[in-house]
């Protein structure tokens, strides 16, 4: 069953997609954030990254985001991934780019934060009221469980 409204996203199959997009989104962000060569400022690992989180801030400036990633999960993989950037750099003989160094610097306050904010929204629940008759014997057991959970 599915319910669509007046507006472009105003359906199921939209906040489902919306959905699955934001839960791979946030699942390739911090598959990039331990890459080998993701902080590589040659490689096109870290130009992916940083694609996605962009995305990623996108959906939510829209209030299309339902997920991020967990906040302390997050944190550890945002120092590691920093300190293996800025060891690159001094690597190959010269300091990490300021200006660049802000950037990221910004751009992973602004992820962590929507990450906290999106860790902290509260779930709510909303009563669906099924047809029993229309129900099998085991959906209909389902449902009785579940509304008894739910008292």
């Amino acid at each position: 069953m599915s319910a669509e409204g007046d507006e472009n996203l105003d359906n199921d199959g939209a906040a489902d997609l919306l959905s699955d997009i934001a839960r791979e989104l946030t699942q390739r962000i911090l598959e990039l954030l331990v890459h080998p060569r993701g902080h590589e400022y040659d490689d096109e690992e870290i130009c992916e990254l940083f694609v996605r989180i962009e995305m990623l801030f996108a959906l939510h400036d829209r209030q299309m985001l339902s997920s991020a990633p967990e906040p302390q999960e997050l944190r550890t993989l945002i120092e590691s991934y920093f300190a293996r950037w800025e060891a690159y750099h001094r690597k190959n003989s010269h300091e990490p780019p300021a200006a660049r160094r802000a950037s990221m610097i910004e751009t992973f306050r602004q992820l962590l934060r929507i990450s906290i904010e999106k860790s902290e929204q509260p779930i709510s629940w909303v009563r669906v009221e099924l047809d029993p008759a229309t129900m099998s014997e085991e959906e209909r057991a389902h449902h009785e469980a579940m509304l008894r959970i739910l008292e």
